[in-house]
């Protein structure tokens, strides 16, 4: 009877479509009337031949991670998305020298191929992102194609400082790699950086979690002591500026290790999301601050612009 009534209605609406147009209806419509007995009825067929869908409520409304994230973290995007610029970048960095250098030798030019390369994550002990979520993990799964099993996680600590045995880590994990994968030289992903929560309702310094099936907020030390939002986002851009000075000493002082070939530095600020719920869970997003390529001799590329040129990250972040 629904359906009946539907067919019926809208062919009453089309009929006074009809009539708006027909010379032999009663009376004399002038070419705006028509027009607006054309718009009234076809509005009515569409209203009721399509009613009001209740589950559709909110979709397209602002979601309060991103609306935040865009305001202080301007040029932040999804880990997804971040880690195909990434690997993006690095190919077409290489693809660039191999044409000019190497004559297109496929073996010779595949430096981040699935069997040389490693992903690294320096990360803090109290991110509870899954690694298969983490950029790192996105990035081992697009290169390397092992996966989770393809990122070697240090833990440095919950401020994400590394440890002064960090890149000895790292090399003996590049070594480790190329001894599996018959003596290859080795290239290295590395990603560092502090993170912060930006909870369901866009408050920075707060992040839902669950865990053993009961869910909890994280609270950042900063957003405890009373901290507002921007804050708490100047906080964590500061953190980073103290752990990439870290991380650059110790690649200076040591230099990248037997094995390495190269290695590519990924540094920024990852904002933790909730997991669960509705529209409100997603991935983690990314603050991107720096990407260049490091190789044994200490010069650098810097692929920063390939990767994340576009976006609008704040200049004075990246200083």
């Amino acid at each position: 009877m629904r359906y009946m009534y539907l067919y019926t209605a809208a062919a009453a609406a089309a009929a006074g479509v009809a009539s708006a147009f027909d010379p032999s209806s009663s009376g004399v419509q002038s070419r705006r009337d028509a027009l607006t007995n054309l718009v009234s009825a076809a509005s009515a067929t569409t209203a009721l031949a399509f009613p009001a869908q209740p589950a559709l409520a909110g979709v397209g409304a602002p979601v309060p991670f991103d609306e935040t994230r865009k305001v202080l973290f301007p040029g932040s995007l999804m880990n997804s998305v971040a880690a195909l610029r990434i690997e993006s970048a690095l190919r077409y960095t290489n693809i660039s020298e191999s044409r000019r250098k190497q004559n297109l030798d496929e073996k010779k030019r595949a430096k981040y191929g699935p069997k040389n390369t490693l992903i690294v994550c320096c990360s803090c002990s109290d991110d509870a992102t899954p690694v298969a979520d983490t950029l790192a993990g996105m990035l081992g799964k697009d290169i390397t194609k092992a996966g989770v099993e393809g990122v070697v996680s240090l833990d440095c600590g919950s401020s994400g400082m590394p440890s002064a045995s960090t890149m000895s880590d790292v090399s003996a994990a590049a070594k480790k790699l190329s001894a599996s994968s018959g003596g290859r030289e080795i290239s290295v992903v590395l990603i560092f950086g502090p993170h912060v929560g930006i909870s369901k309702e866009g408050k920075v310094g707060y992040v839902e979690r669950r865990v053993n099936d009961e869910e909890t907020v994280a609270t950042s030390e900063y957003a405890k002591a009373g901290a507002d939002d921007r804050s708490i986002a100047d906080a964590s851009k500061q953190a980073y500026k103290s752990i990439k000075a870290k991380v650059e000493a110790q690649i200076g002082a040591g230099g990248l290790g037997e094995g390495i070939s190269e290695m590519t530095v990924v540094g920024g600020v990852t904002l933790n999301r909730c997991k669960f719920g509705g529209k409100e869970k997603g991935e983690d997003a990314f603050y991107p601050l720096m990407a260049k390529r490091i190789v044994p001799d200490g010069s650098t590329v810097d692929i920063y612009g390939g990767a994340f040129g576009d976006r609008e990250v704040m200049p004075k972040d990246r200083e």
